[in-house]
This record gives structure tokens, sequence and C-alpha cells, in this order.
């Protein structure tokens, strides 16, 4: 585990605070446009408090989508219609009650930190959960819940009359998944401010994939790919960066335990600049 969650090199402050043990799961519903032209029509979060495991505070609002229109795939998904929009506050005024927090996280957190734009520390906890949980079947959220598996009773006074893609319900299962993440990896931080960092870290790093998504081997874990295979895969161009950073740890892994050394020209020892 300690090569999925590395500690992060830091000098301690002689002047640090304890670090903020609350993070407010968030999740959001949009048109389902590209982002130049989607716009967020829901917004549900929870806050969870690292220290305690306690999650509360429930939030949820819908938004005015000023005219982008919805996508119908993504309406078939989230359910939402235009009836439910009528008198929606716009986007501007609905995300005030949630923009203070010291810390944000989500399930795919570049996609709610892009239509957001909330300032503060963003956790990922697909790519986290990626690292906690590397074995298990799937890492979409429900996939998640199904395959980890995840306790959802302790929320479900919350989760009455909500349905899975609505945001309230999508924070409130991530809110669970980030505590079963915490309880796995936490052991192996120095307190919350070692997790936090570490989490962020991994959070802002491409995914580190269990399983290619692509190609002859797709589907298989990563560990079972022949180094050959993963050799070419850092050097090909244009490939998939999740699947570069991946094939570049596991190579990385392969010479550390006695697998044959690499050239001092490979991709992986002299990556392009």
């Amino acid at each position: 585990m300690s090569d999925l969650f590395p500690p992060v090199p830091s000098t301690p402050s002689l002047f640090a605070e304890p670090a903020p043990t609350l993070v407010r799961v968030i999740d959001t519903e949009t048109a389902g446009q590209r982002l130049e032209e989607d716009a967020v029509i829901e917004i549900g979060s929870v806050d969870l408090d690292l220290a305690t495991g306690a999650i509360a505070n429930p939030m949820q609002t819908f938004c005015d989508p000023t005219g982008a229109v919805i996508n119908p795939h993504a309406r078939k998904v989230h359910q939402i219609s235009d009836e439910m929009l009528l008198g929606a506050p716009p986007f501007s005024e609905a995300v005030k009650p949630f923009a203070a927090a010291p810390t944000f996280a989500a399930q795919r957190a570049s996609f709610d930190r892009s239509r957001l734009r909330l300032t503060g520390r963003w956790l990922c906890t697909h790519k986290l959960a990626l690292r906690a949980f590397p074995h298990v079947r799937a890492h979409g959220l429900q996939s998640l819940v199904k395959y980890v598996p995840l306790d959802l009773s302790p929320v479900a006074p919350m989760l009455q009359g909500l349905h899975p893609h609505r945001a309230l319900y999508d924070a409130l299962c991530t809110a669970v998944l980030l505590r079963r993440i915490a309880e796995t990896l936490m052991p192996r931080c120095l307190d919350v401010a070692d997790f936090l960092e570490r989490a962020e870290r991994v959070s802002n790093e491409p995914a580190l994939l269990a399983k290619l998504r692509f190609g002859r081997h797709k589907g298989i874990e990563l560990s079972k790919v022949p180094s050959d295979y993963l050799e070419w895969l850092v050097a090909e161009p244009g490939m998939d960066a999740d699947a570069v950073f991946t094939a570049r740890h596991h190579l990385r892994l392969r010479q550390i335990r006695g697998a044959r050394a690499l050239p001092s020209d490979h991709p992986l020892v002299a990556p392009a600049g």
C-alpha cells in the first residue's frame, strides 16, 4: 500500500495549526454539454468530519440553466425536468452557501471543480478509491457502493426521496466512500493533515489505473501486463495520460524489485519535458 499512497516530502512548520477536519463532499448535475456550453442545474453536498466520521449538514438546490439546452442523455440519467427548474436561482446565487469550506471532495473532482469554480483544496474520491481499493471490479460511484461494499444505512434518512445521479444522493454516497477511504488509508498517515496532503497530491496526479481500458491487454491487471507493452505505451505519442502515468508507476516498481534495468535514454528514466 505504501507505493499506492506514498508520503509527501515536507518540512514541518514551527507554527503549524491543526488541519481542519471538515470536508465538504459535493456533487453537481449539469446540462450535459461541453464545459464552454454547460450549465449547473443542481448542487448537493454534505459535510464529512474526518476526525469523527460524522456526515451532516445536507444541502441541495436547483440552479437556473440560463438558456443552456439540457442534453437528452443527461436528462435521462438525472431525470431533472424543466418544470423542476422553474423559479430556481441563478448559479451565481445558488452556489454561495456551498463555498465556505476548507476542503472539497467529489467523485470526479475535475468535472465538479471546473463547473463550480470553488477555491480551496480538492480531493478526487475516484482517484483515491483506485489507491485504496485497487482490486475492486470497477471504480464508478455505484460500482464502489456495490463492490467495496459501502454501508449506506447510516445516511438512509437523508437519501429518502432521492435516487442515484441526483446531486445530494451522489454526494451522500461519495461521503460514505471518502469515509471508507480514510479508514483504509489513514493508518498509514501521521495525522489528518498528513492524510490530506497525500490525498491532495494523489487527486492532482493522473489516475493510477487498476486495469488498462483499451488495447490487447484491456481489462487485465497492470501487474500482469508485460513490461515490453508498458514500455511501448510510455513511448507512444498522444497516449492517454492516465495510462502513461500508470505504466510508468509499474515499470518503476519492477525496476525497484529487481527486474531488468531500463536504458538511460528510456522515456521512464528520462521523461520528455
